[in-house]
């Protein structure tokens, strides 16, 4: 008997050992903390220019809302997270592809970034519903015409901003601290 019991204790010492958490928490070394994260200063002064040129941002952003929108055509009537998704993303890239634009040409896309963004928002807030679906699929096509039709790259490669940006110009620094130029979107000056 008195082997069973030291048998078991032993067994239980060896578990509690062995299976412990906090044994091996003791041991492993904890990750330090960086008491200071540099900051990246731009120190220069001059034409600065992107990774990417303003061309490969339009037809990417370009690329990417055809696909959505369509997806927002095909999954309507759908999946509402589905189409609530597209919707998002389609706005998302067209607003995009104004950043790239003139002036003049901005002004003619924004009607169409404004009709898609009030079809978006009617879908993100769940005013949506299956009887709308044909207008909304008619006000879709309507949308997908005239941007496909009117601001491919093609037609627009003369319309697009020009990839430098002068940060020594006067206007650069009465500027705010987020906003780089008209040229680049503050998610791009960075780069």
């Amino acid at each position: 008997m008195k082997k069973r019991i030291g048998w078991l204790l032993a067994g239980v010492m060896l578990m509690n050992v062995t299976g412990c958490a906090s044994l091996p928490k003791k041991f492993t070394r904890k990750k330090k903390e960086p008491a200071h994260v540099a900051q990246v200063v731009y120190l220069q002064e001059g034409q600065y220019e992107k990774q990417f040129s303003n061309e490969y941002y339009y037809k990417t952003h370009f690329t990417f809302w055809k696909s959505w929108h369509e997806e927002w055509l095909h999954w309507l009537g759908g999946n509402r997270k589905k189409v609530a998704r597209c919707a998002q993303e389609a706005v998302n890239h067209l607003a995009e592809m104004v950043h790239y634009l003139t002036p003049e040409k901005q002004s003619e896309l924004k009607p169409q970034l404004e009709a898609l963004s009030r079809l978006s928002e009617k879908v993100q807030s769940g005013d949506y519903s299956h009887s709308d679906e044909s207008m909304t699929r008619a006000e879709l096509e309507r949308i997908e015409r005239a941007v496909a039709g009117n601001f491919t790259y093609n037609k627009m490669k003369d319309n697009l901003l020009p990839d430098n940006i002068d940060l020594s110009s006067p206007d650069f620094a009465a500027k705010p601290a987020n906003s780089v130029s008209p040229a680049a979107p503050a998610s791009d000056s960075s780069k």
